[in-house]
């Protein structure tokens, strides 16, 4: 019995028992992960899974259980201890399963062509992407990990409302970590391309490109404090993005937990930024038909012109708000409720190059790395990091620069944007062009 047809049938023996409400959702997934060393598999893991969660209401009363066995008995436990759930939890009016509506079209998920490549096959991407990484330089000295990845899904729910969707998606991925050495100074490099489709996935471009970060920063060292211009590369970027989203959670601001509460169509950034919540991307990571509780995604503008002028729903904050859900209610797996999260959060892209934004700084800094981002108070968003990249000195890059300190806020950062560059790109479900900040201090010496 394919997984449409279990959930049917769990949602019918469910719907007898006479809920208000009952939903059904299967997630099944097939991965597998070769690490190779010295031209050798030294990992090799292939793994699936399926997963099976119930929700349903008794009035206000919701209930919740999952199982990963469809056996008979199973799911008469995984119905009954729902059922149990609800009954022993407190009401809660907000709390509402989706309506039927059109799905969202989402093109460029699903590759057919990957159950048709066999292992050794990519086992030898493994292999070649170590080998461009080594044949590039002969200041790399080791290889720390070579990757290939690669992952189906197929997604299945269904609700008593009539709600019903059902598709599946696939990624691939490679990544490399390695080390340059030279003189007795060392660096590490690392590189990785995601594509959901196998023949357009990045080798040997991932292997150079992460030997070029390695060695550009041999010899590094620190600078003076100064007050000076600063280019953030897209990972950079990406990283405090990665802390604002929470922010961006219409769950965070009800629990007074966002350094945004209170800003809703103000100006919280500079003119040139626009940031984007888009779950109907073509080929995004975070793409689908619809989110985890069956709300069409879509694309949902949150910064326009420095002014925020939106928050992320699911239907429970919706429904507090009384607004709609944005198709945000994201699932981390079947063993969890649906929360709110992002699809696909990017800066729009600009359209000047990255030479173009360098060119334009007689004294400044590439920031490359970020170390601590993560630490960042979510609320105030307050942070202090250590950073290292490339000084820029007459609109060239110069040396490589390691153990400063770069302090502030994340909200003030977003108003001294000053130039958003157009090398779009995606880490996750975050992507950002380079993005150049009028100005910081950076402490050093």
């Amino acid at each position: 019995m394919d997984i449409v047809n279990i959930a049917e049938d769990i949602l019918s023996k469910a719907v007898k028992r006479k809920p208000e409400s009952a939903e059904v959702y299967i997630i099944e997934e097939s991965s597998i992960a070769i690490e190779v060393k010295e031209q050798k598999v030294d990992s090799f893991q292939s793994a699936a899974s399926r997963g099976f969660a119930l929700r349903v209401l008794l009035g206000n009363k919701l209930g919740f259980s999952y199982t990963s066995d469809n056996s008979t008995p199973s799911i008469d436990r995984l119905i009954k201890e729902a059922f149990e759930n609800a009954e022993n939890n407190e009401s809660d009016i907000y709390i509402s399963f989706a309506k039927p509506s059109q799905g969202a079209s989402v093109k460029r998920l699903y590759d057919d062509k990957l159950k048709g490549v066999g292992e050794k096959e990519k086992i030898e991407r493994g292999m070649k992407l170590e080998r461009a990484a080594l044949q590039y330089d002969k200041r790399i000295k080791n290889i720390r990990h070579a990757c290939y990845e690669d992952s189906e899904y197929n997604r299945v729910l269904v609700n008593s409302n009539g709600v019903k969707y059902f598709y599946t998606d696939t990624v691939c991925s490679t990544s490399i970590m390695l080390v340059a050495e030279e003189n007795g100074n060392s660096e590490t490099g690392w590189e990785f391309d995601y594509n959901r489709f196998y023949d357009s996935l990045k080798i040997d471009e991932v292997g150079i490109e992460a030997s070029k970060k390695a060695i550009g920063m041999l010899g590094a060292k620190r600078i003076n404090t100064c007050r000076i211009p600063v280019i953030l590369d897209p990972k950079v970027s990406c990283d405090f993005i990665g802390i604002l989203s929470s922010s961006l959670s219409a769950d965070s601001v009800q629990k007074g937990k966002s350094m945004l509460s209170d800003k809703l169509n103000s100006e919280i950034a500079s003119p040139i930024l626009n940031l984007i919540d888009d779950g109907t991307l073509d080929g995004g990571i975070g793409s689908a038909p619809s989110d985890g509780e069956g709300t069409p995604a879509r694309r949902t503008p949150m910064i326009e012109k420095g002014y925020l002028k939106a928050f992320l729903h699911n239907i429970y904050t919706a429904n507090k708000w009384k607004t709609t859900s944005t198709g945000n209610g994201i699932r981390g797996g079947f063993k969890g409720l649906p929360g709110v999260g992002i699809t696909n959060l990017f800066v729009e892209k600009g359209s000047i190059s990255r030479e173009a934004l360098i060119k334009g700084i007689d004294k400044g800094l590439f920031i490359t790395e970020a170390m601590g981002v993560h630490t960042a108070n979510p609320i105030s968003g307050d942070f202090s990091i250590g950073v290292a990249g490339h000084m820029i000195e007459n609109g060239e890059i110069s040396f490589p620069v390691r153990g400063v300190v770069m302090a502030g806020n994340i909200l003030e950062l977003m108003k001294g944007v000053e130039a958003v560059a157009d090398d779009l790109r995606f880490f996750g479900r975050i992507g950002s062009p380079s993005i150049k900040i009028s100005e910081v201090v950076i402490s050093g010496s």
